[in-house]
């Protein structure tokens, strides 16, 4: 049975998965990102499905560090820096576990606009989307 790393700051994620995945999949889930390095490194992951927004996430807990970010891309507006690093967190965090060396697949729930998703996968390879919570959509670009 494969194992996916679910990526997420709350849990609607695994409850959804709980629900209609775990028949076909063993169901691991990281709330941080460093949690996700951690399960990552010490168990066989055969795929990601990561949550894009981590609305809910504790600052000290994301990728990315506030006030650089305010610098460099929002001249000093700390608001706007932490929004958009909760915003992106799940990219942050999957391009953490590629330098990692962990290229499973990555699965999304969003609808990406097309270049969007092309440029995720030529940053960080196998990167899949589906733009809802639909079972099947999920289970296909999961392989299961």
């Amino acid at each position: 049975m494969k194992r996916v790393l679910l990526i997420e700051d709350g849990n609607e994620y695994e409850e959804f998965a709980r629900l209609f995945l775990a028949d076909a999949c063993e169901i691991v889930a990281a709330h941080a990102a460093a949690e996700a390095l951690a399960i990552a490194g010490s168990t066989a992951i055969d795929a990601f499905l990561v949550d894009l927004r981590f609305e809910r996430a504790q600052t000290e807990s994301l990728i990315g560090d506030v006030d650089e970010t305010a610098k460099r891309l929002f001249a000093g507006d700390r608001a706007r820096a932490l929004r958009w690093l909760k915003d992106q967190q799940g990219t942050l965090v999957l391009a953490e576990l590629r330098k990692a060396g962990h290229g499973q697949p990555a699965v999304f729930v969003h609808d990406f606009p097309r270049q969007r998703l092309e440029n995720l996968r030529r940053l960080y390879g196998d990167v899949r989307a589906v733009p809802g919570f639909d079972a099947s959509a999920i289970r296909a670009a999961l392989g299961l």
